[in-house]
């Protein structure tokens, strides 16, 4: 590859780890996690993955968080990587 190539390659490469990594300017209360978790019902009802739901709450772009399939999954990630 030539020089340019190699350099825009990279580019994409931070770009896509900047979007996927968990958030850690801006972690999320404890408080404003449980106010998400009980109105997570209506986001369940209208089929949103719990992954999903919080991602779209947060605007958040993670994408293991946005496609995880369980919600205990889900639930622990994010404890470990956006809860305060």
């Amino acid at each position: 590859m030539t020089q340019k190539a190699n350099a825009m390659m990279q580019q994409i490469v931070d770009t896509l780890i900047r979007e996927n990594t968990p958030a850690t300017m801006f972690p999320i209360s404890r408080q404003q996690y449980q106010d998400w978790v009980n109105g997570f019902i209506f986001d369940g009802l209208r089929s949103l993955r719990y992954g999903q739901s919080f991602c779209n709450h947060f605007n958040i772009h993670d994408n293991i968080l946005f496609y995880s399939l369980t919600d205990d999954e889900a639930d622990r990630y994010i404890l470990e990587n956006y809860v305060e």
